[in-house]
Formats: C-alpha cells, structure tokens, sequence
C-alpha cells in the first residue's frame, strides 16, 4: 500500500487508557472507551457496537460520538481538553451496528487529509466476521460488484448500471462447527453496508445480519453451553458479528501507522462456543 503524503505529526502527545462520555450523550449509563492511539492529529478509539461514528442519514436521531467528543470539548472536560484537540473529525463512516476502530482528526488540516486519503483508497481496512458460508467456497474471494443506495430503504443494492465502484477481498481465518467461521474482508475504501452486501453476494450468511440475509446466532442450548434454566433461547452474542480491528495509513513519508484492536469480549466468547478462536 502506498503511503499519502505526510501530516505533520512531530509531538506526540501522551495517551489516555481510556476516555469517557457523561450519562445521556452516548447511552443512559456514563461509557468509557479505550484509546488505541493518540498523535497530535488524530485520536484512534475503539468503538463499541450500537453507537453511531457521526451524524448520517441512516443513523437519523442517533446519538454519535463524533458530536459527544466535540460537545464535551466545548464544554471544558479536562481529560478530553488534555488530547490537545481543536476539534474532532470523524474520518470515515460505518454503520452503528459494528464495532472496532474510529479514528478522529484532532485540527481541520488533518481532517482534510485523512480524508482526501480514504477517498483516494491510500488507507487500509482489515473487518473481521463470523459467518456460516456455502460449502465449496473458493478462496480468496474478491468482490467487485457496484453498488447503489436503494430508493426506499436504508440499504445498498448491486447495480452495474449506476452503482459504484466497490472492492472488498475475503479470506477465512479459521473453520469451526457448523459450517462457521472466522472470515477477514479487505479493502482499501468502503461505503456504508459495503461488507455486509458484499458477504452476502459472495455467498456467506453473516452472524445476526437480518438486512443482507444473514442468520442468527446459535443458541447456547444448541452449542451445549446453557448455563442455566432458562438459558436455552438465549443467543451466543447478539450483536453484529463485524468488527474493524485493523486500520493502516501513511502520516509521516517514512512512517505507516498500524492500529490494531482486539475482538470485543462477547465476540471472542462467540468464537469459543463455535470452536473458532
């Protein structure tokens, strides 16, 4: 992957474990999310699933974390003041239902270009999933198809004729029992619902994905894992079973950035139960 042109990132700031969100601006509880990284022009964090990146037509009357950190900023909070932020920019969008890394410009200069860098495909994005995928299924699996907003509804639909261009390469991890499994997808820029529709097509049914036709997650009665009476309905996660655990980009013309994070603890107990981790 080539590296975009340099930010200017001389100090670098220390990082906070962790920062948090006051009751109401993210969920009726106070949260507090990891810091990942924490450079003079970005901030990486790690996004629990159910809370929106930024304001999106999809995620109407959503709480999002890119308003909560510039609410809080304003409002004169000393952990988020010590980040040395002008403001914060979310860099890319994806859907509320996944989690993994979001990454945040900390001044217009950097918003700009990490931007101007996803846009141009200069970043590299590494999505892991548990899905249940057709037997013979070739590997890697490349998928190009284009796609479009649908008319209606809050979703994509493939379209050669006006779509756009999309990519996103699949490969499996790990097999385990039932036909799951540990699925990476790969790309280098995506739209929202990309992964998902793109999975769909390539013939995987991704854990608890009811809009691309995915399916739900085992019960633990059905893994042999009740626990106790009352437990046999109960699913083995029940979130989307898509994270962004790997982010890559160019800041300085010698140096590329690698954030990584690891699976949510929920998720790795899912993988557990289907022999998969």
């Amino acid at each position: 992957m080539s590296d975009p042109a340099p930010v200017n990132s001389k100090r670098k700031p220390s990082t906070p474990k962790a920062i948090g969100f006051r009751e109401g601006l993210l969920s009726d509880e106070p949260l507090r999310m990891d810091v990942l990284a924490n450079n003079v022009d970005f901030i990486a964090l790690n996004k629990p699933a159910n809370i929106s990146l930024r304001q999106h037509p999809w995620d109407e009357n959503s709480d999002n974390l890119d308003t909560a950190l510039n609410y809080q900023l304003k409002e004169g909070k000393p952990e988020i003041l010590a980040l040395g932020a002008e403001s914060f920019g979310s860099i890319y969008f994806y859907e509320k239902a996944i989690s993994g890394i979001a990454l945040f410009s900390k001044h217009k200069a950097a918003l700009t270009f990490l931007r101007n860098a996803f846009g141009s495909g200069l970043m590299e994005f590494h999505f892991q999933f548990i899905a249940q995928a057709e037997e013979g299924i070739e590997e890697p699996i490349i998928n190009e198809t284009p796609l479009i907003q649908h008319r209606y509804k809050f979703k994509m639909v493939p379209s050669t004729a006006k779509g756009k261009r999309s990519r996103t390469e699949f490969t499996c991890l790990k097999r385990g029992t039932d036909s799951w499994g540990l699925w990476q997808a790969k790309c280098n820029y995506f739209r929202p619902h990309q992964l998902r529709i793109h999975a769909s097509l390539s013939g995987f049914q991704l854990m608890n994905d009811d809009l691309y036709r995915g399916v739900d997650a085992p019960t633990l009665a059905s893994v042999g894992k009740r626990k106790k009476v009352g437990d046999s309905d109960t699913k083995i996660f029940s979130d989307l079973a898509l994270t962004l655990n790997t982010v890559q980009f160019g800041l300085e013309s010698s140096e590329s950035v690698h954030l990584v994070t690891e699976h949510p603890k929920a998720f790795k107990t899912a993988l557990n139960y289907l022999g998969l981790k």
